[in-house]
């Protein structure tokens, strides 16, 4: 949306180009015409009055000692609201419509290409990127360490204070996520404990099937079936310990 106003900005600067050259042009006939009246004196002056009526801000009143006429001036006024207000303004409407329209369908991209252009300034500064980096509401942590940045000059104790305050910043969050993790491991490890007997159980049923087919040699599935037996008993007086470490 920012790419999209700043683009709408420079639309806006070309229109009060071309608007001021109308300005202009009008303010020097209404000098040519209405020169006589007090109102119309000076060419400044109605610069600004001929402003003010597009603005909707006019007065017939000034008029009524033109000597062809109210008329002729409350005609001239008409015209230029309406070279202003209808034509002009309907005009910037259309080009910022247009604007929008062609950049919003591009948005996304747009807004990509502004976080890649920008990569290089996000990127953390090993002697002043603990000002930035935190999240509330730990980064209120890194107010007090303002002056430390401040008058410390020497760069190792710039890196070293910065690393220390990085840490104790995000230590609460590590915490957090730290209990979160081994809750959850702790909730699951009796689906754990499960799942991992039954394996072991389904591997000593497949030794016993390969037995009974014959598809090994006896040797072999003899000693097969007595690792898996040793593994499972193994496995289960010690595996709700072995999770745990885990």
């Amino acid at each position: 949306m920012l790419r999209i106003i700043i683009s709408m900005i420079g639309e806006v600067l070309k229109f009060l180009f071309i608007w001021t050259v109308v300005l202009i042009c009008i303010s020097s006939v209404s000098s040519l015409i209405f020169g006589k009246l007090e109102a119309y004196s000076g060419f400044l002056d109605v610069v600004f009055v001929i402003f003010g009526t597009s603005m909707g801000n006019y007065d017939f009143e000034d008029f009524n000692q033109f000597e062809f006429g109210k008329l002729v001036g409350q005609l001239f006024i008409t015209v230029a609201l309406l070279i202003n207000n209808i034509v002009l303004l309907n005009f910037i409407i259309a080009i910022l419509a247009d604007t929008y329209s062609k950049l919003n369908e591009d948005s996304l991209g747009i807004y990509y290409d502004g976080i890649i252009s920008r990569i290089p300034i996000y990127e953390d500064d090993d002697r002043y990127g603990g000002l930035i980096v935190g999240t509330p509401p730990f980064n209120i942590l890194s107010i007090p360490m303002i002056p430390f940045y401040l008058l410390v000059k020497d760069e190792d104790k710039l890196r070293k204070g910065n690393d220390v305050l990085v840490k104790i910043m995000f230590a609460p969050l590590a915490l957090a996520i730290l209990i979160l993790f081994m809750t959850l491991n702790l909730l699951l490890l009796p689906l754990a404990y499960l799942t991992a007997i039954v394996k072991k159980v389904k591997l000593m049923m497949q030794n016993a099937q390969a037995k009974k087919n014959k598809a090994l040699p006896k040797s072999v599935i003899k000693e097969m079936s007595h690792s898996n037996l040793s593994d499972l008993g193994f496995f289960i007086l010690f595996g709700v310990p072995l999770l745990i470490c885990a």
